[in-house]
């Protein structure tokens, strides 16, 4: 084929994948979080994977996390729906107090009360709307770690040399980041609701999910649910459990800055704050609910390949 008609393929070629990938991209977003799901799970089947043969080591480290979580949730349920229930009667109170002895507007106060609230119940119903997508999602997760030599499997079909390290470090990374991700929004909820449970403010568990849920935007989701916890607070008990409120989400929040999160971002993600939540609000604007979750992991994954092209 003459060069001419080369470069006219290869850009017809070019533009068809961009098509292709404008149009599925949502597929490969599901795609990609069973890669990011498969990767957080490798320690634990590797850990099976010495006493038992591989498939049984994956469907017993499956079983077990999913399980465990499932049955959380099945414990807690009841619980959490009565709170958020209260916690969605107590939003109109707040706002009424605050303008019956602030004379602060309840419309003007209205969006940004219950932003935080709206954010987290969007997140959660977007989630159980999509529930099978999450089904088939975690059974890709469980093929791709039936498969323990995926990496250098794929590494050869990839142009150039060298891939199979970049690829592996890739893995690494996403697998910390999921991990440490959940312990910190797991960490929040436990930590801000029982917070919140000892100074008697209503709804402490419902807050305290809400905050977790919301920590996947860092800083932000965590300074909306405080916000509004302290606003129940305040209507509910005065202004000093409110302070006291403020004051333990500060202790808390300086506990994930200087220890947690400089090292999930440092150490194991490799990236500056500044940057993640960057890439938080960039995905997220691009690619809705799933880009804020999965907004790291593609920043480590485009990382490692243009490291890779740099060399």
């Amino acid at each position: 084929m003459p060069p001419t008609g080369r470069f006219f393929l290869s850009l017809a070629l070019f533009l068809l994948g961009l098509w292709a990938l404008g149009r599925l991209y949502p597929l490969l977003l599901w795609v990609f979080l069973a890669f990011t799901l498969a990767a957080a799970l490798d320690p634990l089947v590797r850990f099976f994977r010495r006493g038992l043969p591989h498939p049984s080591a994956v469907l017993v480290a499956y079983l077990l996390v999913f399980g465990t979580v499932g049955l959380g949730l099945y414990l807690a349920a009841p619980l959490l729906l009565a709170q958020f229930h209260h916690l969605s009667e107590l939003v109109p109170q707040v706002l009424n107090w605050l303008e019956g002895n602030l004379g602060l507007s309840v419309a003007g106060l209205a969006p940004s009360l219950a932003s935080s609230a709206r954010v987290a119940g969007d997140l959660l119903l977007r989630m159980a709307a999509t529930a099978s997508e999450l089904t088939l999602a975690l059974v890709l997760a469980v093929m791709i770690s039936l498969e323990p030599h995926l990496v250098a499997r794929v590494a050869p079909y990839l142009p150039g040399s060298g891939w199979a390290e970049v690829l592996e470090d890739t893995w690494r990374r996403m697998g910390y980041w999921a991990r440490a991700q959940f312990l910190i929004a797991l960490s929040f909820a436990l930590l801000f609701g029982g917070w919140l449970l000892f100074l008697g403010v209503p709804s402490p568990f419902a807050l305290g999910v809400l905050g977790g849920v919301l920590e996947v935007v860092p800083f932000v989701g965590g300074i909306a649910t405080a916000t509004l916890a302290a606003l129940v607070a305040l209507t509910a008990h005065g202004p000093l459990v409110a302070l006291l409120v403020l004051a333990g989400y500060g202790g808390i929040a300086l506990l994930e800055g200087k220890v947690l999160i400089p090292y999930i971002y440092g150490r194991t993600v490799g990236f500056h704050p500044a940057l993640v939540l960057l890439a938080i609000f960039a995905f997220g604007k691009l690619f809705g609910f799933l880009g804020i979750f999965l907004a790291v992991p593609m920043t480590i994954l485009g990382a490692g390949i243009l490291k890779h092209w740099r060399r």
